[in-house]
């Protein structure tokens, strides 16, 4: 346990020097809540069954002076099940993705198997199938060029392309990492025009974290999420959480390059089965560019587990042959 530190703290100090860049896929800052979007191993592993909802508004406030659709905009509703006969988990998600003019839909189907490794470690093993939607608003497209070739397209068009992605995630007492590669087939929109052509690249994604249990009340989670498109550019979100209680919890985010975060989260209902959060970016960089703040609200639902009780045969001596 007291190992775990000093190799996290290494890895970030080399994340620190890494060249960052925007990814292609929607990013969350309570990423931590909605691992299944990043790696398709996460099906299932807390066990039970959950749907999560997330919306995101990127740039809160945006006027859409240079992007008449306004800021950008992202929901997400995610469905986690367990599957112990199974020795597994599926899950299922659907991504809107709202970027101005261009819209992205994903629809994704995960399975994941867990296999039991020495000394209690686990390790899960995910896929996930689905398809990819890119849609482009030619009427909300702003060009500096009149004599554009696309300037005489107008209307809304869009294409669908298959997606796969894999993912292995290793889980040892109260540490787990993960990696993953998502859009392997790698698929391409042209509308129609090769100006407008856009390869949607793959992505991978790296991350780890650990429960530190300081009392019997309050768990303290750091985590961090490594993006990268095609080994050629990265990104990085930290964060650390505090949950009281297994009710109540709160945490501090940065995205490197971009913005520093605060979240809050509450359970509700006498059950707990219903959790509310809240989180909140403030932009630190490339202000000019950006609205100052983005905002992100989530539902969690965690469905009661239903007990089976096994059926008895009680024999009495009227039947008693």
């Amino acid at each position: 346990m007291n190992k775990f530190p000093r190799y996290l703290f290494a890895l970030l100090a080399t994340i620190a020097g890494l060249n960052a860049n925007a990814q292609q896929d929607a990013q969350f800052t309570q990423y931590m809540f909605n691992q299944m979007y990043y790696n398709p191993a996460f099906a299932g592993v807390d066990g039970g069954t959950t749907l999560t909802a997330i919306h995101r508004s990127q740039w809160f406030g945006y006027d859409g002076s240079l992007n008449q659709a306004g800021a950008p905009n992202t929901q997400v509703i995610s469905y986690n099940r367990r599957l112990n006969r199974f020795n597994g988990g599926v899950g299922l998600y659907v991504s809107n993705d709202n970027l101005g003019p261009s819209n992205n839909l994903q629809v994704q189907a995960s399975f994941a198997r867990y296999f039991a490794l020495p000394n209690g470690a686990s390790l899960s093993i995910g896929v996930n199938a689905g398809f990819f939607s890119s849609a482009l608003d030619f009427d909300e497209l702003i060009l500096v060029d009149p004599s554009d070739v696309v300037a005489n397209l107008s209307g809304k068009e869009s294409q669908l392309r298959p997606d796969v992605g894999i993912g292995i995630l290793y889980r040892k007492g109260n540490f787990f990492g993960g990696l993953s590669a998502n859009h392997l087939l790698e698929p391409e929109f042209d509308f129609g025009e090769d100006q407008l052509s856009n390869q949607l690249n793959r992505h991978y994604y790296l991350t780890a974290g650990y429960d530190y249990s300081l009392t019997p009340q309050l768990t303290i989670t750091p985590s961090l999420l490594l993006k990268s498109v095609g080994f050629n550019t990265y990104n990085v979100d930290l964060s650390v959480i505090g949950k009281y209680n297994d009710k109540l919890w709160a945490g501090l985010a940065y995205r490197q390059s971009e913005s520093a975060s605060a979240m809050f989260g509450y359970k509700l209902l006498k059950d707990r089965s219903l959790t509310l959060a809240y989180a909140f970016d403030f932009v630190i960089s490339d202000r000019d560019s950006k609205e100052p703040t983005s905002q992100e609200l989530m539902l969690i639902y965690n469905f009661k587990s239903v007990v089976r009780t096994p059926r008895s045969i009680i024999r009495t001596p009227r039947y008693r042959y």
